[in-house]
């Protein structure tokens, strides 16, 4: 094997459409990990495939290319080549005497963060990650069982003298105790703001909060967490609507698409959006017009609920897009935000997608 040898590689997208590029033999960006967890680091070839990581190296051998530089000490460069997260491709498993597979990718990358970056936020979410898909499969090759255990065992050894508490307060008063089981707090334990957690004792804490709602100016910032929600207008013959402009009594078509960027499916998705409060469900039931026979990909919710104020659909998101459609009708002359479309996985809450809010104008 060369050092610049490549290869084609197949992968699906975070859209899920099978994709082909040619990238680095996926031995390189993992031996130029190994030689420098060995204090023999090939500075010159880790060079080259970083300025080429984009297009030479799958999301695995850009962790992989991370570790190394880690390891050299070079924390600039490692964090240059770091993807944010674990994300947006998926190698398909091909019988062609090939190793490779969506488990063995998680694997890898959660292996060399540990070994590297042992306090790095995303081990935790590629711990649940990866666990969660072993548990899937009955069986897995000799390589995702070697992998998984290594990176898991690391984990364990990490944690293996856990015996930390806490004490957490609000606004200068203490509030709740950790002493080894979950703790739920709810807005009305820490509303009194400057919240502080206080840790004894030796291991590793996780914490995390979640808040949802609408922002007083309409300002949010887009996000896509293993997850992508997007939604179009059209009118009633299908023809896309440009701009945010509606006369009002138009009848508009509303789809939402979504589709899972990680490399297995979300369960629990519900899928969220918020009308504008110039617009009126006009008929949840689309697919009975006969005169919206354009609608050919539409894909049916495990449940949906529409109120005065939102449409929710429930289903499972798949590396396979799926499209939902529903029709408004502009009902009220004015200036209206819009929030945006939302997918959330209501058992995992890393997995959530935000997208599209705006405002509309109905004349």
């Amino acid at each position: 094997m060369t050092a610049r040898e490549t290869y084609t590689y197949r992968y699906q997208d975070a859209a899920g459409k099978t994709q082909t590029r040619e990238i680095a033999r996926k031995e390189i960006p993992y031996s130029l990990y190994v030689l420098a967890l060995a204090g023999k680091a090939q500075s010159s070839t880790m060079n080259y495939y970083k300025a080429k990581a984009n297009s030479l190296l799958s999301i695995e051998g850009r962790y992989l290319l991370s570790a190394a530089y880690t390891l050299t000490g070079d924390a600039k460069k490692a964090k240059q080549v770091l993807p944010e997260s674990f994300g947006g491709e998926t190698t398909q498993m091909l019988n062609d005497n090939s190793f490779d597979s969506p488990l063995r990718q998680k694997a890898l990358a959660l292996n060399a963060l540990i070994e590297t970056d042992p306090k790095h936020p995303q081990i935790a979410i590629l711990t649940k990650h990866l666990t969660d898909d072993f548990r899937k499969d009955r069986y897995h090759s000799t390589q995702e069982s070697v992998y998984t255990l290594l990176a898991l065992g690391k984990l364990a050894r990490l944690n293996a003298n856990n015996n930390v508490t806490a004490t957490v307060s609000a606004g200068g008063k203490k509030i709740a105790d950790f002493k080894g089981q979950d703790l739920r707090l709810s807005y009305a334990d820490w509303k009194a703001g400057n919240v502080q957690i206080a840790v004894q004792g030796a291991g590793k804490l996780y914490y995390f909060w979640d808040m949802e709602g609408l922002t007083r100016d309409g300002s949010y910032t887009p996000v896509d967490n293993f997850l992508k929600v997007r939604k179009q207008f059209f009118d009633r013959f299908g023809k896309p609507l440009a701009g945010n402009t509606f006369r009002q009594n138009d009848l508009i078509v509303v789809k939402v698409s979504l589709v899972s960027t990680g490399s297995s499916a979300v369960n629990n998705v519900v899928v969220t959006d918020i009308l504008p409060a110039g617009f009126e469900v006009e008929n949840p039931r689309i697919t009975s017009q006969t005169d919206m026979a354009w609608i050919k990909d539409a894909s049916m919710p495990d449940h949906q609920d529409f109120r005065d104020d939102r449409v929710n659909f429930f289903t499972t998101a798949t590396d396979k897009p799926k499209y939902f459609y529903y029709t408004v009708r502009a009902v009220s002359l004015g200036n209206y935000r819009m929030g945006p479309v939302s997918a959330d996985a209501m058992y995992a809450g890393e997995y959530h997608s935000y997208n599209g809010a705006g405002t509309v104008k109905v004349l």
